[in-house]
């Protein structure tokens, strides 16, 4: 190799090395800065005290149909972090081209120190959150899931990766019915074949939260992961709402995988620039 194309190879490696990564929206930042401060509160006031803190008033858990996530923590008691330790830190997400709605997900870690000799528990949380009519944002659903090692993502804080993005103007009632349409049709196809019908649905970016399994990323990855291990799911949708923008959304509903018991799942929907709506990130719940 001569010398002029060495230093070529170089200088387009080191360009793509330190190419500048897409600007973040500044409600994107807003979101993960306060969910950053929700990881730093719960340091300070423990897991169920810094949840309340940072949950809507109207959040939801399942059980698996939606009930009060506030009501529920308030029936746990009150652990210090030196107790309970919960860690966990936003790696990537989106939000809605009106701010007013988006998604998180990343890494965490629970040591339980009541426990003699206890090591952390790495899981893969997912929230959904909410902007407040007093600009705040806060957690509207969070899900996480329990894989069997730590989950690795890219250093820092990257937007998801979802390069055409829908720039209509669908009214947030209509662009919520053709969300709701998405998912139920999704959940049509799943009876058909899982993997079949989630490869119809999934971007090559995609993420499957499933306990106990390394999530899955991409539309091949997660076509597979469906055929051996929930080839005839079923499912029913129990809700779904897109954002004013109608280019992002959320649905939950129930699911279940014979033999074992129904479960809840939650799916984050982003829509392309043909109208299309597309499952970003699935996360479920028993089962």
């Amino acid at each position: 190799m001569s010398m002029k194309i060495t230093v070529a190879v170089v200088a387009i490696a080191a360009a793509a090395f330190t190419a500048p990564q897409p600007e973040i929206p500044a409600a994107l930042q807003a979101m993960v800065d306060t969910e950053r401060a929700f990881a730093q509160a719960c340091t300070q006031k423990g897991i169920r005290d810094s949840f309340l803190d940072y949950f809507a008033v109207d959040s939801i858990a399942f059980n698996p149909a939606p009930i009060s996530a506030t009501d529920r923590l308030r029936q746990r008691p009150a652990r210090p972090f030196s107790e309970f330790e919960l860690r966990w830190e936003p790696r990537t997400g989106d939000v809605a081209a009106s701010g007013e709605l988006g998604w998180l997900t990343g890494p965490s870690t629970f040591t339980d120190h009541t426990v003699p000799d206890s090591r952390p528990q790495p899981g893969n949380y997912l929230s959904v959150w909410r902007r407040q009519p007093d600009g705040r944002w806060r957690v509207f659903i969070d899900q996480g899931s329990q894989p069997p090692q730590e989950v690795s993502f890219a250093p820092g804080f990257t937007r998801f990766a979802f390069p055409s993005r829908y720039t209509g103007r669908d009214s947030k009632e209509s662009a919520s019915a053709s969300l709701a349409a998405a998912d139920r049709d999704l959940n049509a196809a799943l009876a058909k074949g899982a993997g079949e019908a989630y490869a119809a649905f999934t971007t090559p970016a995609s993420r499957l939260h499933r306990s106990g399994f390394m999530p899955p990323i991409g539309r091949a990855a997660i076509e597979s992961w469906m055929k051996e291990h929930a080839a005839s799911m079923k499912a029913r949708t129990g809700a779904a709402e897109s954002a004013l923008s109608g280019d992002l959304g959320y649905s939950y509903g129930t699911f279940e995988v014979p033999p074992a018991k129904p479960g809840a799942y939650v799916r984050v929907w982003q829509r392309d620039a043909s109208g299309k709506w597309f499952v970003v990130a699935d996360v479920t719940q028993g089962g």
